[in-house]
């Protein structure tokens, strides 16, 4: 099976096809592309997955062979710590074993570029020509041993990180003191376990949970949405927390749960921050968020003179527009942000941080801010279904969905067509589906978006009506 890089790298079931063979082959494309653009360090690093390390000691031991000079962590590291030591040791680059927010028996490997932010379509394209060209021309692969690499130089093990002082510039702690808010932390076993506390235990009642290394997360599904926060919910009723907090396994998606054991989505969580940097902070700037994000971020740009700006799903474009400060701020629905000024990369850790200065400043639980910007902007209800699906519909399904749509546009009330990124339709009530095919994992993924609950739920009858009569699915 050919190496992909998806959405968010190349993502595999471990001894399936991730594997050592098969990461020696990624890595010798990386350090091959490495050289072509003239690059000469890169930083490697893992999670807290089965083996993530051993992984990460191979790709190092591979790129080291062809002549890369290699930054390697001696401790598990979140995705945001691997994209700011990349900035902070002026490497070209970045290999991360991490597969993020995907079930224990994944692992894979992020590809990151100069800039710290995921590596952009063309780059990642390059990186699987040349893996397929090694492979086709059953080429040796280099690869040194670690230990040897290390001693020579060639390796470089580092554990110490200016991460901290750097965040500490990014958030108002001394608000977060002034409150000392009861928070419960929950990062699924995940590299977060050992950067977030450092930040806060000090000023806040803290409390964490599963803040052990478990490869197999506790038999949890390590990404912080409703269903898996459970845990969360409960440790914080029984504290009387005024908020739970979460990152995935690699730290860089986040997630909440309020005061009263709700859980607050993404979009809601995007839009508070959104507003709190124009209205308390007094930045200026538009703002920039996927195709399957709320429409309550352009609500509240338009209002104070701004843009919102749209883009595929893929942290990398959100990442870009950053960088080029065409906002100030930027995120998707699955749980991932950033600031302008910050990290082309998500960073679960820098939004948990920033939330609990939003709540110390205001005073209020997200529940109450979140009506409050009903109040100003209009309300808006969002929801995502997941739906499974076998790899022989995989090619089609899209087809098929379009054809349906296209016969059908007057019969559905389908006012627009939109196809950056999957298929959106705008039906007469304004209200959006989207239909796109995951980059990480084998779903289906429908994104709702209404402006009623009662209108949330019919429109999710209707997506679901849609989809099953243009090619049909079993709901994960």
């Amino acid at each position: 099976m050919p190496i992909k890089f998806g959405t968010s790298g190349w993502r595999g079931i471990i001894a399936d096809d991730f594997t050592f063979e098969n990461v020696r082959l990624a890595s010798a494309g990386i350090a091959y592309y490495l050289k072509e653009i003239g690059a000469r360090s890169i930083i490697v690093g893992y999670d807290t997955r089965f083996m993530s390390e051993d992984f990460a000691k191979t790709s190092a031991s591979v790129v080291a062979a062809y002549g890369i000079e290699v930054y390697f962590s001696q401790y598990d590291i979140p995705t945001p710590v691997v994209a700011f030591e990349i900035l902070d040791k002026n490497a070209d680059g970045g290999i991360n074993i991490t597969a993020s927010h995907n079930d224990y028996m994944y692992n894979g490997l992020k590809f990151s570029n100069k800039t710290g932010g995921p590596a952009l379509p063309e780059e990642t394209k390059r990186i699987e020509e040349i893996t397929n060209q090694i492979k086709e021309n059953k080429e040796k692969i280099q690869i040194t041993n670690f230990d040897e690499a290390v001693s020579k130089g060639l390796i470089h093990i580092f554990d110490k990180t200016n991460y901290f002082d750097n965040l500490r510039k990014m958030v108002d702690f001394e608000k977060i003191r002034e409150k000392r808010l009861r928070v419960v932390y929950e990062p699924f076993f995940g590299t977060g376990r050992r950067f977030l506390p450092p930040l806060i235990q000090d000023i806040t009642d803290f409390e964490m949970i599963h803040g052990v290394r478990d490869p197999l997360f506790g038999k949890l599904h390590p990404e912080p949405i409703e269903e898996n926060l459970k845990p969360l919910q409960e440790a914080v009723l029984k504290k009387q927390a005024n908020i739970g907090i979460s990152t995935d396994g690699d730290a860089d998606r986040f997630g909440f749960i309020d005061s009263d054991g709700s859980f607050v989505p993404p979009n809601i969580i995007l839009s508070i921050i959104y507003h709190y940097l124009l209205d308390v902070r007094k930045l200026k700037g538009n703002v920039v968020r996927t195709i399957s994000t709320t429409t309550l971020l352009d609500r509240i740009a338009h209002a104070h003179g701004f843009e919102a700006i749209v883009t595929p799903v893929g942290f990398k474009y959100i990442g870009e527009a950053l960088f080029e400060k065409k906002a100030i701020f930027g995120g998707e629905e699955s749980g991932g942000a950033s600031l302008q000024g910050w990290l082309q990369e998500k960073d679960g850790i820098l939004i948990d941080t920033l939330v609990l200065e939003i709540i110390s400043h205001y005073g209020k639980s997200l529940r109450q801010l979140m009506n409050n910007l009903f109040e100003r902007y209009g309300t808006v209800h969002n929801k995502r279904i997941d739906f499974s699906f076998s790899k022989e519909l995989q090619s089609k399904l899209m087809g098929l969905l379009k054809e349906y749509i296209i016969q059908n546009k007057e019969l559905l009330a389908v006012t627009n067509i939109n196809e950056l990124d999957g298929l959106q339709i705008t039906l007469e009530d304004q209200s959006t589906i989207l239909f796109r095919l995951s980059g990480t994992e084998p779903k289906m993924r429908i994104y709702l978006e209404a402006y009623s609950e009662e209108k949330l739920n019919k429109l999710s009858h209707f997506a679901i009506q849609i989809l099953n009569k243009a090619g049909g699915l079993s709901e994960n």
